[in-house]
């Protein structure tokens, strides 16, 4: 009898020990995905400055759009809003009439190559 008792409390420590070691190796699973979330991804961090950039640049684009700058100041050339160029423009287009548009002229069909005089000419056909 004495050495089913010892059989039995080995067992539970068997059975303690892998518990204790399942939950140990949970534990640790759980450590890694928390500290794997906390690491940036590469292509998170790739999107957020491709956002950063295209927003930069939009930005950059209203004001060219928006503002009057100098393009070339040597040569006295400014840059003006688009809405004010479209308004100008339209000023201008509204000023002169356009000439209406003609019929277009198809090319000219290219002429036939004149026999060469090392070709022979073609026999006459009999008159009638």
């Amino acid at each position: 009898m004495a050495k089913h008792r010892v059989k039995g409390s080995s067992s539970t420590a068997i059975i303690v020990t892998g518990l204790v070691m399942v939950l140990l190796f949970c534990l640790f699973v759980l450590f890694l995905v928390s500290q794997g979330q906390s690491i940036p991804n590469v292509e998170e961090v790739k999107a957020e400055t491709r956002l950063k950039n295209l927003a930069d640049l939009n930005v950059e684009n209203q004001k060219i759009l928006t503002q009057y700058r100098w393009i070339d100041k040597s040569k006295g050339v400014v840059g003006i809003p688009i809405d004010r160029a479209m308004d100008l423009v339209l000023v201008q287009l509204q000023s002169t009439q356009p000439h209406p548009a003609g019929p277009v002229n198809t090319p000219a069909a290219p002429a036939s190559p004149a026999p060469s005089p090392n070709q022979a000419s073609p026999a006459p056909s009999p008159n009638k």
